[in-house]
């Protein structure tokens, strides 16, 4: 299995180290290590954060509000569906995210010409009676953040099928994110073939997929990318006393005890980026 809902994948760990001239410290045995830490550093900002850098589908609930304007709770990028209280979809065209054009979203309100109210549910409560499923997390740009990798090159016909077949020339990454329609997956890449850890990863469905549907990957905030080789990288090297960071605390066989300090860019990151909420 993969590392999950990381933030630099272990291609990426390595372009760093290399970038800084550090690829002769590495230890061609030691990948496996890399990907305990780039996850481990990666939930750690989340969990300092109190917020997620990874995108996830969920079905959220929320009551009535007393104006147009809905707000929620959880960083949102991307409603799929928009259910009322009297469980008819709200089309597309009838609400817009606030604020507009910037990410995330903090909430969704019906357009000033739209027919559309907010409503009850069938037993006249107003509590938890709109539910949005939507993507999720933290991600400034959102336009930028899902890239084009390539196609599939066969039919997905089933939602059990563990493996895809991409066309060649495919930008995919093991460790990465990526989103065929609104299915989200992670797994292993090996030349033009992933082999996909589970269907439907992060709260999604797995569906069925036709011969060249768009495959993307997602691409997380630059910050929360840099933050997590900082961290890794400290750590990594504190197992051969090479850093003065006291990053994360590693036994002899290079498992992840508990993060203590981290580096001072990474912490900066941290602050900024904390939900006030």
């Amino acid at each position: 299995m993969t590392a999950k809902n990381v933030y630099a994948t272990l291609a990426d760990y390595k372009a760093y180290v290399t970038a800084r001239g550090q690829a002769s410290t590495l230890d061609v045995t030691d990948d496996g290590v890399i990907d305990v830490l780039l996850e481990t550093a990666s939930r750690y900002i989340d969990d300092e954060t109190g917020r997620n850098f990874y995108p996830y589908v969920q079905t959220r609930y929320f009551d009535v509000p007393d104006s147009r304007e809905l707000c929620v709770d959880e960083d949102l990028l991307e409603v799929i569906t928009l259910t009322n209280g009297d469980s008819t979809t709200m089309p597309s065209t009838e609400f817009y995210l606030v604020p507009r054009n910037i990410y995330p979203a903090y909430a969704l309100k019906i357009t000033d010409i739209s027919s559309y109210t907010w409503l009850s549910n069938s037993a006249g409560s107003y509590e938890n009676a709109v539910s949005i499923n939507a993507i999720w997390g933290f991600r400034q740009r959102y336009s930028e953040a899902w890239k084009l990798a390539g196609t599939l090159s066969a039919a997905v016909a089933d939602t059990s099928t563990l493996s895809f077949s991409m066309t060649a020339g495919h930008t995919l990454k093991t460790g990465q994110v990526w989103r065929v329609g609104n299915e989200l997956v992670q797994g292993t890449v090996t030349s033009n073939t992933l082999a996909i850890d589970a269907r439907g990863a992060n709260g999604s469905t797995a569906v069925t997929h036709l011969i060249n549907a768009n495959v993307y990957y997602w691409q997380p905030e630059q910050g929360a990318k840099n933050a997590v080789l900082e961290i890794a990288n400290s750590a990594y090297h504190r197992r051969f006393g090479n850093s003065t960071s006291n990053a994360v605390t590693i036994t002899a066989a290079g498992v992840v005890v508990s993060p203590r300090d981290i580096p001072a860019t990474a912490q900066a990151f941290i602050e900024t980026h904390k939900d006030k909420l």
